[in-house]
């Protein structure tokens, strides 16, 4: 340091006392850091918090939720008419209609949940909206232990796909958070984080997919005899079914024809899927979603080119599979995943840098 002519810092004291040292300047930068960028991410989730996206989904959840104490036609007559968007929907035309989603949502009964508790203390939209924007904050909050890197963390969560997650009134949000913490604690506390990728089922039965996944990744890496990991993923897989059984969920084909084919009325799709049928759902998100994961894809290819890391090949199988069973090109299923993506290109940063570091000194 000597050739850039910068004396080394001194330690900061109380008002000239002469004793109790209490940080370094760099010390007290960091902190510095940490804390602006804690602020900078409240201010982001206040704003979520204040200015909601306006989805057709959050009022359909409050019609599920109204319908458990009212009857469907008042549950109904208050969901239609709170949104200029819900009462031009043709999806939500009719208190019929309603009853009829309600398998396709009813099947997130951690989120519902939530949405109740929160619902006692705020009106249900706010309750919606304020469990989508505290979630986007532990996002951050999980992106800033995880890095340790204050400003990468800020650009990272500032980014556009993970902002909107804070805005939906939609259970994405309240999922990420809790599979990201999961993935952070894999090699920290790996009970607690399989046991926090079994509660994600309950917010969002897909999250099999990540399940089955890691455990596969841990049968492979020895930190799971392969009985043991066949045994929870057969008790996740029964989770999900259970879950949509309770649900009356009509399945994976209705879900499909009702997304990428056609039918308004989920009661009334038949439960026969062809090849190209499924080839024609696919066309049509296929090309919408490689414009939105390609610049995260870019992200993960750097940072496995920077520092291998097989937890990357991991998100990557089963963010392949949620999309070849569920080709939706809106991306607020797979943020989960930039965000890892995100993380892990931070810290193979990090990494290089402190090695480059090392090799000088020695």
């Amino acid at each position: 340091m000597s050739g850039l002519g910068c004396a080394a810092p001194r330690p900061v004291q109380f008002l000239g006392n002469g004793f109790c040292e209490l940080w370094y300047y760099p010390a007290l930068l960091r902190f510095s850091k940490f804390a602006l960028c804690l602020l900078f991410l409240a201010g982001l989730a206040f704003g979520c918090y204040r200015h909601p996206t306006d989805n057709l989904d959050r009022y359909i959840y409050e019609g599920i939720l109204r319908s458990k104490s009212q009857s469907i036609d008042a549950a109904y007559s208050i969901v239609k008419h709170a949104s200029p968007r819900a009462e031009e929907s043709t999806t939500l035309d009719s208190p019929q209609h309603l009853r009829e989603l309600e398998p396709l949502y009813a099947i997130r009964p951690l989120y519902l949940g939530a949405i109740c508790i929160v619902g006692k203390i705020v009106p249900m939209q706010n309750a919606i909206s304020l469990i989508s924007a505290a979630s986007f904050f532990g996002i951050g909050i999980v992106v800033l232990l995880w890095t340790k890197q204050p400003v990468l963390s800020g650009l990272l969560v500032a980014a556009s796909p993970v902002l909107l997650l804070g805005r939906f009134g939609t259970p994405d949000a309240l999922a990420s958070v809790i599979v990201i913490s999961a993935l952070w604690l894999l090699d920290r506390e790996r009970n607690l984080a399989l046991g926090l990728l079994f509660v994600s089922l309950g917010v969002r039965t897909d999250n099999l997919l990540l399940l089955l996944a890691v455990l596969a990744w841990l049968a492979w890496e020895r930190r799971l005899t392969p009985p043991i990991a066949a045994g929870l993923g057969l008790l996740g897989l029964a989770i999900v079914v259970g879950i949509n059984h309770w649900a009356g969920n009509y399945g994976w084909v209705v879900l499909f024809r009702f997304t990428f084919i056609e039918g308004r009325y989920p009661a009334q799709i038949p439960h026969v899927l062809t090849l190209r049928e499924y080839f024609r759902g696919f066309v049509s998100g296929a090309p919408v979603i490689v414009g939105r994961v390609a610049p995260w894809l870019l992200l993960g290819c750097l940072a496995w080119k920077l520092r291998p890391n097989q937890l990357l090949i991991v998100v990557g199988c089963a963010t392949a599979a949620h999309f070849l069973l569920y080709p939706s090109p809106e991306d607020r299923y797979l943020v989960w995943a930039y965000v890892i993506a995100g993380i892990i290109l931070i810290r193979s940063l990090d990494e290089v840098v402190k090695q480059r570091q090392s090799q000088r000194i020695s």
